[in-house]
């Protein structure tokens, strides 16, 4: 928020913590914080924005990191048409539970997303001493208000990288054991 604050005439910050308006006080004085779930607050403030006619530029989606969390918030600001061109950074796309939740999304839907990248910025692997797992990158949505014509595709610029450190990763083991849980319930369920 510093960054975008510091590069922009009007920031919309969303958070569940009731303190950082108190805690942030006088330090941003371009930040707007609506505090709450995003999932409900987003999509009013989009609503609220297209009725004043304010075009908003950049987004960022950094927020809940699970799968059904980061679908929704995607969904959400991708309702807003654009007046000129709008680019949403999507945070840790290399984080195989947000990147479940970026590739469920139907980027196709709306006509105005001419560009859909997972793999904008590659992620890491074991940041911060965090044993196999899988953090940061950034995909990037590019809307345009004029529509599109032809087929989107998302891309995966990638991929192989991802598949390659998932298979390393603890992510995959939980993955896993998860599948195996079900398998498992599933036969003996059966066989009963």
């Amino acid at each position: 928020m510093q960054v975008i604050s510091k590069h922009s005439e009007k920031v919309y910050a969303i958070d569940i913590d009731p303190t950082l308006p108190d805690r942030l006080k006088g330090k941003f004085n371009n930040v707007t914080f609506l505090i709450g779930d995003s999932k409900e607050i987003v999509p009013k403030l989009i609503k609220e924005l297209q009725e004043k006619n304010e075009s908003i530029e950049f987004a960022l989606i950094d927020g809940d990191h699970s799968a059904p969390g980061v679908k929704a918030d995607i969904e959400n600001m991708i309702n807003y048409v654009p007046s000129s061109s709008l680019n949403i950074i999507l945070h840790d796309s290399f984080n195989p539970e947000c990147r479940r939740g970026m590739k469920a999304v139907n980027y196709s839907a709306n006509k105005h997303i001419h560009y859909v990248e997972l793999d904008y910025i590659t992620g890491a692997y074991e940041p911060n001493g965090i044993k196999k797992e899988m953090w940061g990158g950034f995909g990037h949505i590019v809307l345009l208000n004029e529509e599109r014509k032809g087929n989107l595709k998302m891309l995966e610029s990638q991929k192989s990288l991802y598949d390659v450190t998932y298979l390393r990763s603890k992510h995959f083991l939980s993955d896993k054991k998860t599948f195996l849980k079900t398998i498992v319930k599933y036969v003996i369920g059966k066989n009963k």
